[in-house]
């Protein structure tokens, strides 16, 4: 067998960073992939959805050309079109004259077969080498996979792959479809490998397929440090290394370190990728890793609640990432509809004619500590914290609205007999005496992004109990940073980065709104106070 590496590390970890490399950089990946004697580079997304020349995102081959090595190229470079995502429809695409890329990715679905069929044809007409990228393979039925097999028999594109989407693919399942299109495609086309790393399996699967025995070529897909969306790809450094002391010594792995330590390094710091549970979870589900990312971000569930909502993932919509059905996946799991009249009477008395004084887990709880105590010593409020606990802030009550806070907290309640649990109904299994329990969807906000905040979560409820004046401290806003969002090391969640900022102007909106109705006072700093 002839093995073939495709780096796709400016075209499938473009995904992490939106695609923006910078020029410079990507023309300095491309050049150090060259010296580590890849054979095959991807240079990124044919597109016309093109913004910045910093991307790598190309209108046409002739922007491609001006960013290749200007040496003797030995390696061969592709990009990618996606049929439904990024597409570029080929009529547009100048005819091949050996300056710019050589060959074109075609990624498509299961609906788009025929689609995808006559645009190779058109691409192969202008002279590029097709690779055939069929998305899911594992959906596909041995049946259906030899029906499509047979259709690429007769287009003869240069490549076709086995294209592992969710990563939830172990050796049996890969090395089953390889045979299964091995003993029935045509000899000369290439079999190529895309994997994903949800299970941990993309370096051992390509290590299965790369012993088998068989004439024809096999081209694993890789990346650079596996960069990739999600749990990332195959990473390039291993699978070089790995053919370089197992098959043969043809690549210079040090150019491929040279690639992390300059440029993929710097990535890694603001971004992340890689395996996680959720990941895992998602994969052994067989369905799309964004409804994990999307129940990851919105750090209020348990692995045992994100599994549960996984599963309950119809089968027709598992392959395909669908916003609208995991928000409503997610409502309905934590919807827990309960008549919380009596509970809400209770704290309704509970802070009848006091002032109270909301606490969130901001680092200004130990900056302005003393302004705290001081405020609490002289107005004597009725104090509430919002998913944390900490006796030294003398709290009359504890709300917590966050199955994965009180999972974590729920020890540190417990001796704190003095401390009043309020609770909301999507919060399971928690034995308490005293407890009160309100519902769920009385209090979440009719914003999605924000619908589920504690702090608004506890004004709303707060607002039907008749509070006037209402203190907050710890209300501090949302850092890009994540250990600087918290007073405590253990409170510590990661928040999505590309969500802070609109986060933040949303809930500034909701509570200039509470405040038509009840005072509101900063009692500590907070980017919630700023005037847009």
């Amino acid at each position: 067998m002839s093995i073939q590496i495709l780096d796709c590390t400016l075209r499938d970890g473009g995904y992490i960073n939106d695609w923006k490399f910078g020029r410079k950089t990507i023309k300095s990946i491309l050049d150090k992939l060259e010296k580590a004697k890849i054979d095959i580079i991807e240079c990124g997304f044919l597109t016309g959805m093109v913004q910045d020349k910093d991307c790598s995102l190309f209108n046409n081959t002739a922007e491609i050309e001006s960013i290749l090595p200007k040496h003797d190229r030995q390696s061969m470079y592709v990009a990618m079109i996606a049929i439904g995502e990024k597409e570029l429809h080929p009529s547009k695409l100048t005819p091949y004259d050996g300056k710019s890329i050589e060959g074109i990715r075609l990624t498509f679905h299961k609906d788009e077969i025929e689609q995808s069929i006559e645009w190779a044809k058109i691409i192969m007409e202008k002279g590029y080498k097709v690779f055939m990228q069929p998305v899911g393979t594992v959906f596909y039925s041995d049946m259906e996979l030899l029906q499509l097999v047979e259709k690429m028999n007769r287009l003869n594109p240069y490549a076709f792959y086995i294209v592992d989407t969710l990563g939830s693919m172990y050796r049996n399942e890969v090395s089953h479809r390889f045979y299964l299109i091995d003993e029935n495609m045509n000899h000369n086309i290439h079999l190529g490998f895309h994997a994903h790393n949800n299970l941990q399996l993309a370096f051992s699967n390509a290590q299965v397929l790369g012993k088998i025995q068989t004439k024809r070529t096999l081209i694993l897909d890789s990346s650079v440090y596996g960069m990739g969306r999600g749990a990332g790809n195959l990473p390039t450094e291993l699978i070089t290394q790995y053919i370089n002391r197992n098959i043969a010594s043809r690549y210079d792995v040090t150019m491929v370190m040279d690639i992390y330590d300059e440029y993929i390094s710097a990535i890694r710091k603001e971004y992340e990728w890689g395996y996680t549970v959720p990941y895992h979870i998602a994969a052994s589900s067989v369905c799309h890793p964004n409804y994990a990312a999307y129940l990851i971000n919105k750090q209020t569930l348990t692995m045992k609640d994100i599994k549960k909502i996984i599963q309950s993932i119809p089968e027709e919509y598992k392959v395909l990432y669908d916003r609208r059905l995991i928000e409503q996946l997610y409502s309905q799991f934590q919807s827990k509809k309960i008549d919380d009249t009596e509970s809400v009477e209770k704290i309704t008395e509970m802070i009848r004619k006091r002032k109270i004084l909301l606490l969130a887990p901001g680092k200004s709880l130990v900056s302005e500590y003393d302004k705290i105590m001081e405020f609490i010593e002289k107005e004597i409020p009725y104090v509430i914290s919002v998913n944390f606990v900490d006796a030294k802030y003398h709290m009359d009550a504890c709300f917590v609205s966050n199955h994965k806070r009180m999972d974590i907290i729920e020890q540190e309640i417990e001796p704190l007999k003095h401390v009043r649990t309020i609770l909301t109904s999507n919060i399971p299994g928690f034995n308490c005496q005293d407890c009160l329990f309100v519902d769920y969807d009385c209090y979440t906000i009719d914003d999605e992004m924000i619908s589920d905040n504690a702090g608004l979560m506890l004004l709303k409820l707060l607002k039907r109990c008749g509070a006037e004046n209402i203190f907050l401290a710890g209300f501090d806003g949302f850092h890009h940073k994540h250990n600087e969002n918290y007073y405590s090391e253990e409170l510590n969640f990661k928040v999505n980065d590309s969500e802070i900022y609109e986060k933040q102007k949303r809930i500034r909106k909701q509570l200039k709104e509470f405040s038509n109705d009840m005072n509101i006072t900063f009692l500590t700093r907070s980017v919630y106070e700023q005037v847009e």
